[in-house]
């Protein structure tokens, strides 16, 4: 999917990557909690899991990638070696709704959950699709 978003970008075009973080998750199963991860645990447990015994956080994880259908869950590190792979560059990344640039800004709806929990689940990465004539330009004499 990469390596299609990168062909079929123009030159300079930029992608924008917010993703289910596995940091989180792996967060979240640690017994020091943040009150926001509590909450979450607690929130996500009422919700979805119809009769958990308490609000156990594997009930919570287990179900927040089997619920959304993910094949895989990835951390900065993979996304990042995935899109230079791919033959983005200028991999940076961002808060939610945050960018350099301003077009990019402002995309991720943080009001479609309870305040916080969208950032502490996501991470987002930007990526570069370098000019490929400025790249031939220079290496002429």
């Amino acid at each position: 999917m990469l390596s299609e978003c990168y062909r079929t970008l123009r030159e300079n075009g930029k992608i924008r990557i917010s993703t289910p973080d596995l940091a989180f998750l792996i967060d979240l199963y640690k017994s020091e909690k943040t009150d926001l991860q509590k909450e979450y645990v607690k929130c996500a447990a009422d919700r979805i899991i119809k009769v958990p015994p308490g609000y156990g956080d594997t009930f919570v994880i287990n179900n927040f990638v089997r619920a959304w259908g993910h094949k895989f869950i990835y951390d900065e590190k993979t996304l990042r070696a995935s899109l230079e792979k791919a033959g983005f560059a200028k991999v940076t990344r961002h808060e939610l709704n945050e960018s350099d640039d301003e077009t990019l800004r402002n995309l991720e709806n943080e009001n479609r959950m309870a305040p916080g929990f969208l950032r502490l689940e996501t991470f987002t990465l930007e990526a570069t699709k370098l000019g490929t004539t400025r790249a031939r330009s220079s290496r002429q004499p």
